[in-house]
C-alpha cells in the first residue's frame, strides 16, 4: 500500500509503467531526473485514502529471529522498477519487520534533527550574509529586493544580481539595468518561421490555461495570411463538456471546419486526407501534468502524426512550482526525441496577472522560446508577438494594490538562503 517508484529512460515510458503497476488512476507524488533516468512516485487513490485514515499503529512485540542470509553482490533489484518497500510472499519473514521498526524510526527521528541543525545554521550563515550585502553592496541587496518580490525564483535573482555586480558601476538608473539583463534573457520565435512552412501543430498544457481560445487567435491570423481552404482545426478534447462546441463556435465565425478525433489511426486518417491543407492546428485535451491521461494523449500524437510540432500553452496566473512542474513534465516527456520536443511556448492572460515574473522566469531557465502573448477574450485582437522590452518592463513592475505581499527584509535571508551560502564560501 506504500507509493511506488519507478525508472525508466523517458517520462512516457515510466508513466505507462505507472499505468501498468499502480492502475490508470494513480497519482504522480514526485519526478525527478536520475542517472538511471527518469524517476516516478506515484500512489493509488486506495493506498492513499487507507494511509490517511489508518490510526497510529502499536508497536509490535520483538520477535527474535534467524539473520538473514547475505545476499550476493550481483543480486539487485531491476532499474526499470523500484519500490521503496520490499513484499514479503509469505508470513515467515514477516518477524524481522517488527525487530527492525523501533530501530528505524530512532534513525528517522535522527536524520531529522540533524536536518533541523543544518538548516538553523544555514539560516544563521544567510542572515549574516544579507547583513553584510546591504552593508557593502546596496545596490546588489536592492537588486534582490525588486526581483523576488517581482516572483523570480532565487536562482535567477542570484544570478542575475551576480551579473549586475559584474557589470560595475554605472550611471543607469538600477531597474534599467535590470530591465535590461531580464530581456536578455527572454528567447523569443518569430510565429512566421514556424507557421510559414506548414505543418501540424498540437497545442498542449493543462486545464484552464487559455489552449483553444489561444488557437482561434491563431486560426484568425492563419485565415488572413493563408486563406480557409489551407487551414484545418483538429480536437482530440473529449474530456471536458462543452469543449469541442466552442471550438466549433471560432471555427464558424472564421469559416473553418472542425474534425474530432478518437484515437491515434483515426488522427493518422484524418491529416492523410488534409494532405492539401498547409497548416493543421490540433487542440489537446486540457489533463493536469501529473494525470496519467496525459500518457495516453502523448502516445494518440506520436502514433498518429510523429512529425508534428508541439507549441506549449502556459497561464500567466499561474504560481512559479506549479509553472516548473508543468515544463518539467511535458519537457521529460519529449527530452529523447528531437522531433517531439517542445517548439515554443505560448503565455495567456497576461491581463489577468498580477505578476508575469514566475512564468518569465521559467522559460528562461528552461531556455524555452515565447512565440506569442495573449491579453484577453477578444478573437483574433488579443494577440501579439512576444515583445521582450515590455515582458521585462512589466515583470520587473507587478501590479499590486497593496505593499501587505512585499517580501519583508528580515525574510529575504530564507528566500535567499543557498544563493548568500554560495556567496559566502566563494568570498
Amino acid at each position: 500500500m506504500a507509493p511506488h517508484k519507478i525508472i525508466a529512460a523517458t517520462t512516457t515510458e515510466a508513466l505507462k509503467l505507472v499505468r501498468e503497476q499502480v492502475g490508470g488512476d494513480a497519482l504522480v507524488l514526485s519526478t525527478r531526473d536520475t542517472p538511471d533516468g527518469v524517476e516516478i512516485v506515484a500512489i493509488s487513490p486506495e493506498a492513499l485514502a487507507k494511509m490517511s485514515q489508518r490510526p497510529e499503529a502499536k508497536p509490535a512485540p520483538v520477535v527474535s529471529a534467524p539473520a538473514p542470509a547475505p545476499v550476493p553482490a550481483s543480486a539487485s533489484v531491476p532499474s526499470v522498477f523500484k519500490s521503496p518497500t520490499t513484499s514479503y510472499p509469505n508470513t515467515a519473514s514477516a518477524p524481522s519487520l517488527s525487530a527492525a521498526a523501533p530501530e528505524d524510526k530512532r534513525v528517522d527521528k535522527l536524520l531529522a534533527e540533524f536536518s533541523e541543525v543544518k538548516q538553523l545554521l544555514q539560516t544563521h550563515l544567510s542572515a549574516r550574509a544579507w547583513d553584510d550585502m546591504q552593508a557593502q553592496s546596496t545596490e546588489k541587496a536592492e537588486a534582490l529586493r525588486v526581483l523576488l518580490n517581482a516572483g523570480f525564483s532565487p536562482q535567477l535573482c542570484g544570478e542575475t544580481a551576480d551579473q549586475l555586480s559584474a557589470q560595475g558601476p554605472s550611471d543607469l538608473p538600477l531597474m534599467d539595468r535590470l530591465q535590461a539583463l531580464i530581456e536578455s534573457k527572454i528567447q523569443t520565435l518569430d510565429p512566421l518561421s514556424v507557421f510559414d512552412p506548414g505543418g501540424v501543430f498540437a497545442f498542449l498544457g493543462p486545464t484552464g490555461v487559455g489552449k483553444t481560445t489561444a488557437i482561434a487567435k491563431i486560426a484568425a491570423r492563419c485565415v488572413l495570411r493563408y486563406g480557409r481552404d489551407q487551414l484545418a482545426l483538429l480536437t482530440t478534447d473529449t474530456f471536458r463538456i462543452g469543449a469541442q462546441e466552442q471550438l466549433k463556435v471560432y471555427a464558424k465565425i472564421i469559416g473553418v471546419p472542425v474534425v474530432s478525433l478518437r484515437d491515434s489511426d483515426d488522427l493518422a486518417s484524418k491529416l492523410s486526407s488534409m494532405k492539401d491543407r498547409r497548416v493543421i492546428l490540433l487542440d489537446t485535451a486540457g489533463v493536469s501534468q501529473r494525470d496519467t491521461q496525459m500518457l495516453e494523449q502523448s502516445q494518440l500524437l506520436l502514433e498518429g502524426a510523429p512529425a508534428l510540432k508541439r507549441i506549449l500553452v502556459m497561464s500567466s496566473t499561474t504560481d512559479l512550482r506549479t509553472q516548473e512542474d508543468v515544463i518539467l513534465m511535458y519537457q521529460m516527456a519529449e527530452k529523447n526525441e528531437k522531433s517531439r520536443a517542445v517548439t515554443a511556448a505560448i503565455i495567456t492572460k497576461t491581463d489577468e496577472a498580477a505578476q508575469i515574473g514566475p512564468v518569465l522566469d521559467c522559460l528562461i531557465r528552461h531556455q524555452l522560446p515565447l512565440m506569442f502573448l495573449a491579453n484577453g477574450q477578444r478573437v483574433p485582437e488579443d494577440l501579439s508577438q512576444a515583445n521582450t522590452a515590455y515582458l521585462s518592463h512589466r515583470a520587473l513592475r507587478p501590479r499590486m494594490l497593496s505593499s501587505r505581499l512585499q517580501i519583508p527584509d528580515d525574510q529575504i535571508p530564507v528566500h535567499m538562503a543557498d544563493q548568500l551560502n554560495d556567496w559566502v564560501k566563494a568570498s
